[in-house]
């Protein structure tokens, strides 16, 4: 039961990422066996949660996918958790922490501590929306993402060609963006320097996983001029990761929480 809502939940990313898809492209994509997923369309469209379009027989979702934001959803849990933590590493480093999660092609600043620390020269709001290609928090993300979902965010970017998704790192040179994904991974954290005309700012950012899937990023702003990189990976990293594993664990007891409570309502 649990590994169908799993899969059904896979199919709605997807399709909030794609805007359609046919069951075909759910099958290879998510590797879902294609019987399994015409039985979970055929589910989701009782429910009225998606629809077959009569034009080009993909399915699409419905209004109705919204009422299953209404309320307290996973991020918002996720940066209520992750608040007084933020504001304890601020207070400790003195630099701005913030939290961000994908949202279809996007970066998204779920909560920061901008506003508490002296040493933010550049200030973003909570939900702020960035090119994921142009941040330490989106290169992270997409780092530790499993492969076949990187690649389809990936190529949803190349395909909305986007000016700002230019700014980034090149979508040209795959080689060279898997080779940032694998050092990622390899040194547990990415980081991504600035250059702006009123900061010069690098950023280190950490993954906060869930379930065995990465599910945001803890990200450290810091100025290049103030501190030599080698000294802010010793000084800054072992705290993020410390944290970020503290919150990985309150993510996952919240999202196994939510699993039993729908389990028992289906």
């Amino acid at each position: 039961m649990v590994r169908s809502l799993s899969r059904g939940l896979d199919i709605l990313k997807l399709l909030n990422i794609r805007d359609s898809v046919t069951p075909a492209e759910i099958a290879q994509e998510l590797n879902i066996p294609r019987a399994t997923v015409y039985r979970l369309l055929e589910t989701m469209a009782d429910k009225n949660f998606i629809y077959r379009h009569s034009s080009d027989n993909r399915f699409r979702m419905t209004d109705k996918v919204r009422t299953l934001s209404d309320g307290f959803t996973e991020e918002d849990h996720m940066a209520n958790i992750a608040r007084d933590s933020l504001n304890e590493i601020t207070e400790e480093l003195v630099w701005p922490v913030s939290l961000a999660t994908i949202s279809g092609i996007d970066l998204i600043v779920r909560e920061n501590t901008d506003k508490l620390s002296p040493l933010a020269v550049e200030q973003f709001t909570i939900g702020s929306r960035m090119p994921i290609l142009s941040s330490a928090s989106g290169i992270c993300i997409l780092a530790f993402m499993e492969p076949k979902a990187r690649y389809i965010i990936l190529d949803t970017i190349a395909t909305a060609n986007r000016p700002q998704d230019h700014h980034g790192h090149n979508l040209n040179n795959l080689n060279k963006l898997n080779e940032l994904f694998n050092s990622t991974r390899q040194l547990g954290y990415s980081v991504h320097h600035r250059q702006r005309n009123i900061s010069d700012m690098t950023a280190i950012a950490v993954p906060i996983h869930a379930q065995s899937r990465v599910r945001g990023a803890l990200t450290l702003r810091y100025a290049r001029s103030a501190l030599p990189m080698q000294d802010a990976l010793v000084k800054f990293v072992p705290t993020l990761i410390k944290v970020a594993e503290g919150l990985s664990n309150r993510l996952s007891i919240h999202l196994q929480e939510q699993l039993h409570k729908i389990d028992k309502m289906i």
